[in-house]
Formats: C-alpha cells, structure tokens, sequence
C-alpha cells in the first residue's frame, strides 16, 4: 500500500471521477483530505421523483459513495457495500446536496460508516449508515 496521502487523495479521486455512474448523476467532489471529504450534487431535472423531488435512490447512492470516499481516503483501499441503511428526512425540489461522511471501527476487513446529505443552508435531508469490506490489492 502507498504511504504517501496526496498519492491515495490523488488515486481515489481519479478512481470516482472517471467512474461512469457517478459521472452519469454528476457528482462533484469538491474536496479530500485527511479530515474532510465532501461530495456536491447539483440537483436536475432526471434525478426528480413523480412527486418532484430529488429521488431517495439518490440520497441513498449518495451516502454510500460518500462513505466510501472516506474509507478509501484513510486506508487506501477499495472498500464494496455489505449493508446500507438509510433514513429520509426531508425532500429538496432543487440547488444542490451535499454529502459528508464518518467512520469508525477498528476491524481490518470491515469498517463501519455514517453518511449525512444537507442542502446549501446545512439543512439534514437524509442520514444513513453501513458496513463495508476492505478489499486487499495484491501488494498489500
């Protein structure tokens, strides 16, 4: 495993930007470091519901990606979804989400994690957790 943090900044956020999911819903990530990852969505017009706001797949798709962006940023591994839960508080019609994320637990194969969305204003939308397995490049 690489030691140095810019490298595994700069290899996890080339790994998600050129993911064609998460190009396909326009996720920004606007930023990754040690202490902080922070994921934007602009809200649009395709990713409305038939009520017409943003779809709770979103929300959800969100808050495992966010989690796991803040996975691979500290351990510098690929991490897959083993369970995700998430709790919808309040809708948003347009602007933009955004995503943090926390983790916690020791384990070296499964890591445990808590995602929030917000919108411009701070405002909760949606909280959810999950647990992740850390997946071992051949090197490590």
């Amino acid at each position: 495993m690489e030691t140095n943090t810019n490298t595994i900044y700069d290899h996890v956020r080339t790994d998600f930007e050129t993911s064609p999911f998460f190009n396909l819903l326009g996720f920004e990530l606007r930023s990754i470091t040690e202490d902080e990852v922070i994921l934007e969505l602009p809200i649009e017009r395709k990713l409305l519901n038939t009520h017409g706001s943003l779809h709770g797949g979103v929300y959800a798709t969100m808050i495992d990606n966010i989690i796991s962006l803040k996975m691979r940023s500290m351990i510098g591994s690929p991490v897959i979804t083993i369970n995700l839960t998430i709790n919808y508080i309040a809708p948003i019609t347009s602007g933009k989400i955004i995503a943090k994320a926390f983790v916690y637990g020791e384990g070296k194969r499964t890591k445990m994690g808590e995602g929030i969305v917000m919108d411009e204003n701070g405002k909760l939308l949606a909280k959810g957790s999950g647990t992740f397995k850390v997946i071992k490049s051949k090197e490590q």
